[in-house]
């Protein structure tokens, strides 16, 4: 499952590159399609979850 917060970026990305603005509805759409797309070429990926701070070693 997509965040919110990724969801909120993706929402603001689409909007800079396309000009469209998205119901979030449609954003989830879209963006779930993008990651399948993602999954089937690059396969069973994890995404790292955007929500949490990532370590900086």
């Amino acid at each position: 499952m997509i965040t919110k917060r990724s969801l909120k970026k993706f929402k603001a990305l689409y909007e800079k590159y396309f000009g469209e603005n998205l119901s979030d509805e449609e954003t989830s759409r879209k963006a779930d399609y993008l990651v399948n797309i993602y999954r089937a070429v690059y396969g069973s990926v994890e995404f790292p979850d955007s929500d949490k701070k990532v370590d900086e070693r």
